[in-house]
């Protein structure tokens, strides 16, 4: 067996700088992988534990500890599977003889029904964010060119159902030409095609038009700019743009956020009769099982439907 000549942060580092290379992960998922991997590494010093040795029963117990702090099945779920990752490539290097999770079998998950807005709440908010810029005065050249962007922003969000962490990276380059599909790098640099319906490539000539005329963004790479010119627009101030627009609608019984759009998109495609594998594609999930949590929001739906029309139950049965 191998033994180890660095630091617990540099042979972390090491293994980790591995799965990556093997799986191409995105970048969130590098961090919570890192943090997983830290967070039983600690324990395990915690412990007097040699992670290079630690049984099954070692692990058991780390778990058992994590469900004592009420960690969540989603989140034990998921630290199972990143230590299952760490520990095969360490069997594989040969740090190890035998990977001490192999006999654990995942944590049940929890699917929640994806919480989405109403297809006339969407409508309002699309409405009232074109109806903000078009009574800017074009004198104030800043304050039209964000209310612009917002615009611009949640239709592209909903025409395509892309993730934010996509759209705020979306090159400019990729616009130059504008057309109905558009190819992007989403999870694990995996591409995809995303759909513009035609509002929203009105929106994005709109879009470009201004940022044309934004002496500040002529150098910039980015479809859409950080406020001072550099780099590209944060999602936090998208979400705050989103809650603004919300709050001046009085859309107050749910947050709105670009993921709630996203879920928004994927319900009312699922609603409107589209094919799980079509969804799936659209949204760049990688394993159907994911996009399958959308069927039982139509079942949902198909249920409401049935006690609210069905001829039977305006009919008063008696015996």
């Amino acid at each position: 067996m191998k033994y180890l000549k660095e630091t617990q942060t540099e042979f972390i580092d090491k293994i980790l700088a591995m799965i990556i290379l093997e799986r191409g992960l995105s970048q969130n998922t590098i961090i919570g992988y890192k943090k997983d991997i830290i967070l039983v590494f600690n324990w395990f010093k915690k412990n007097n534990i040699d992670f290079l040795k630690a049984s099954e029963l070692n692990i058991i117990e780390f778990f058992s500890f994590l469900q004592s702090k009420n960690y969540k099945s989603n989140s034990l779920s998921r630290k199972l599977s990143s230590l299952k990752q760490f520990y095969e490539i360490l069997k594989e290097e040969k740090y190890i003889n035998n990977n001490p999770l192999n006999n654990l079998e995942s944590f049940k998950k929890v699917k929640n029904l994806p919480k989405s807005l109403s297809e006339e709440d969407l409508i309002l908010l699309l409405r009232k964010a074109q109806d903000n810029y078009k009574i800017v005065e074009d004198k104030n050249i800043t304050e039209k060119m964000k209310k612009i962007r917002i615009y611009t922003i949640l239709e592209i969000l909903y025409s395509t159902g892309m993730r934010i962490s996509e759209l705020i990276t979306l090159p400019l380059t990729d616009f130059i030409k504008i057309d109905d599909l558009l190819q992007i790098k989403g999870k694990g640099g995996v591409y995809r095609y995303v759909a513009f319906n035609k509002e929203a490539k009105n929106a994005i000539k709109v879009w470009l038009a201004c940022r044309s005329s934004m002496e500040m963004f002529i150098n910039n790479k980015f479809m859409f700019p950080s406020n001072k010119g550099s780099g590209h627009i944060s999602r936090q101030y998208i979400n705050k743009d989103l809650t603004e627009l919300s709050k001046s609608l009085n859309i107050n019984d749910m947050e709105i956020s670009p993921h709630k759009i996203r879920h928004s998109f994927a319900t009312h495609l699922i609603n409107r009769g589209a094919d799980l594998r079509s969804l799936q594609k659209l949204l760049g999930h990688a394993d159907i099982s994911t996009t399958e949590i959308y069927t039982k929001v139509q079942s949902k739906r198909l249920a409401g439907l049935v006690n609210d029309v069905h001829p039977l139950n305006k009919i008063d049965i008696k015996n």
